[in-house]
């Protein structure tokens, strides 16, 4: 028997009333679950882009790193050779992907808003350090931050934990980095990619091919 909530302004459903919204109840969490089997699966089919950024970020992190620590006049040279190179492929990559036939699911437009907003962000923030607003290394932290919000929300939405986990310790390195020098952020930076990207993308990729086989 249901209690009656003293706070709620809505009229009382009888027994019966509540009985025979079972079945409707039950019809709404299929196909919110069919939803999100079919945004997990494109975006499984899509773990390309997460393998991509995860892995060239790793790289110049670490890039960057051996040549500060080498004392090279330009450390910085890896991310302005490998950022742009995967802007490019990316975009070929989508482009071809979007010329395949597709069937959308709002899910599917809520994270594509999402990440649109996470380009833009990011860019905004890169302008920021570039034309001297804010530091580097602040700026670095703040990247780290805004890796753990994408795939932290990416994750809760498709209840996808590797994702959640990601993102969750995307925001632990964020914070350590608060604390790091110059050259251990670069290490923090290496080592947030790895775990809300490279790691959920190689899961979401396998995840995928299960169900296609």
């Amino acid at each position: 028997m249901q209690l009656p909530n003293p706070f709620s302004l809505a009229p009382m459903r009888s027994e019966q009333e509540l009985q025979a919204a079972e079945p409707e109840r039950a019809a709404s969490y299929r196909v919110v679950q069919r939803m999100i089997d079919t945004t997990k699966a494109n975006l499984g089919d899509n773990s390309f882009d997460f393998l991509l950024w995860g892995w060239l970020v790793l790289v110049a992190a670490l890039g960057h790193y051996a040549l500060l620590w080498g004392h090279t006049a330009q450390p910085w040279l890896p991310w302005a050779v490998l950022m742009p190179l995967g802007g490019v492929v990316a975009a070929v990559h989508n482009f071809r992907r979007e010329r395949r036939t597709t069937v959308p699911t709002y899910l599917d437009d809520l994270l594509g808003y999402l990440w649109l907003g996470f380009t833009v962000l990011l860019v905004a923030l890169l302008a920021l350090m570039l034309t001297g607003r804010i530091s580097f290394q602040s700026g670095f932290i703040l990247f780290m931050t805004l890796y753990g919000l994408g795939t932290f929300a990416s994750g809760g939405a498709l209840r996808f934990r590797p994702l959640v986990y990601g993102g969750l310790g995307a925001w632990a390195f964020a914070l350590l980095g608060w604390w790091a020098s110059y050259s251990q952020l670069l290490l923090l930076i290496a080592a947030t990619v790895t775990v809300s990207y490279i790691v959920p993308g190689y899961l979401l990729r396998r995840g995928h091919r299960r169900g296609a086989s």
